[in-house]
């Protein structure tokens, strides 16, 4: 599962790379998201899975592709000259860098440190991220609330003309 999940994460962020129109390559970018939040089930941490879901799939590319149609800033120039030579030095070099961090990867006494006796995580919650959240955190929790509260403030001022 976690090779399916990375696979999708990393498909979908390298078709986003090739794109040329804006609004395709932010569709990909969902993809990119979708696997991500995936990847977040298999750490056994559906409350992030779900917030990238609903926060980075939903929220932020909505947002995105609002701005990116309002400002209709999605139209390409042709290219001017191919270089195909830079594609396949590009492609080489990619190769090669891939393998050799895969070797020293798998040849590191660190992933076999991880390999042998690891205790288990335990999942992750909402009671526990609430816990963690108000506990830990609670004076960050509240800048953030008024820095988003004064962004509407600034954003309602800006565009009504009549207040």
């Amino acid at each position: 599962m976690f090779l399916l999940f990375a696979l999708i994460t990393i498909i979908g962020a390298l078709a986003m790379f090739q794109q040329k129109n804006v609004i395709v390559a932010g569709l990909c970018m969902v993809l990119t998201f979708f696997g991500i939040a995936g990847l977040f089930l298999m750490l056994s941490n559906p409350v992030a899975a779900a917030l990238q879901i609903i926060v980075y799939s939903g929220a932020i590319m909505v947002l995105v592709l609002f701005t990116i149609m309002l400002l209709n800033s999605h139209e390409e120039e042709p290219a001017i000259q191919t270089r195909p030579i830079q594609r396949w030095l590009g492609a080489t070099l990619i190769a090669v860098f891939g393998a050799f961090a895969f070797r020293i990867v798998m040849s590191s006494k660190a992933l076999a440190a991880i390999n042998t006796a690891a205790p288990p995580v335990p999942g992750m919650n909402l009671t526990r991220v609430g816990e963690e959240l108000f506990r830990h955190y609670l004076l960050g929790f509240e800048i953030v609330g008024l820095l988003l509260l004064a962004t509407m403030v600034g954003a309602v001022a800006l565009t009504k003309k009549e207040l």
